[in-house]
């Protein structure tokens, strides 16, 4: 009876749990961070002074990295804003962290980065001794948004880049050690990133699962997935100790 009952069981939830747990394709626009990933530290931009810049000679101290464009109408300003909102009540000091945003658009130059940074520099703390605007070619673009698992889509019609919304913080050696998305932030939680910037397992194992929605702003697919997978093994589980129980009791 039993092993009726979790056979009914498994013809009854098997398609809605194969449903359940076939993850969509990944977006054509997306933000995948994966923790401990190097950024190639050798490449070479361009700040906002319009001045080369190694990359490695930034990582003096942890680094709040925001991908953007300082030319984009829609998203990018909102994303920025709230990465400064959150600096500015988290109740570091200055010098603490470096602001870094990374252009994603070879099309960007310094006229656009200074202009940005003149309007961001007044709402941090250490001000533009703490903010860096990176600009950069395509191909070192491309490399170092393969390294941050980002993705952009160009719109044919309007040259937009359609693009995911967060950032990331990093450690001094330049690997990834905090994901954050969407465009509102907690300051308590990016000041544990910028002052602990090494994840807990835990915190690893929900990056790596949690798969980013650029739609949402949250990263959302790939845990509930566990979670279904989680909710379907239960009643098994359930029906096993009952089997073994009643096998106990027969001997």
């Amino acid at each position: 009876m039993i092993a009726a009952l979790a056979f009914l069981l498994m013809l009854a939830c098997g398609p809605a749990a194969a449903q359940a747990l076939q993850l969509p394709p990944p977006p054509a626009a997306r933000f995948d961070p994966v923790p401990g990933t190097r950024l190639p530290l050798d490449a070479v931009l361009r700040d906002d002074a319009g001045q080369p810049v190694r990359l490695a000679a930034l990582f003096d101290r942890p680094v709040v990295l925001v991908p953007g464009y300082y030319t984009c109408p829609n998203l990018c300003s909102t994303v920025f804003e709230g990465v400064l909102q959150a600096l500015a009540l988290s109740g570091l000091a200055a010098g603490e962290y470096r602001l870094v945003g990374l252009s994603i658009d070879p099309r960007d130059g310094a006229a656009a980065a200074t202009e940005r940074k003149r309007a961001y520099a007044a709402l941090l703390p250490g001000g533009a001794r703490d903010l860096t605007l990176l600009t950069g070619d395509a191909q070192t673009l491309a490399r170092l948004e393969s390294a941050l698992g980002y993705r952009t889509v160009a719109d044919t019609d309007t040259g937009e880049l359609a693009h995911a919304a967060g950032f990331v913080v990093l450690d001094t050696d330049g690997r990834i050690a905090r994901a954050f998305s969407g465009v509102r932030f907690d300051p308590a939680a990016l000041r544990a990133a910028i002052r602990t910037p090494t994840p807990s397992f835990g915190e690893q194992v929900l990056m790596l699962c949690a798969h980013f929605a650029p739609t949402s702003g949250r990263h959302t697919t790939g845990a509930l997935a566990f979670v279904r997978a989680g909710v379907l093994l239960l009643p098994l589980l359930f029906l096993g100790w009952l089997w073994r129980r009643g096998g106990r009791r027969a001997s």
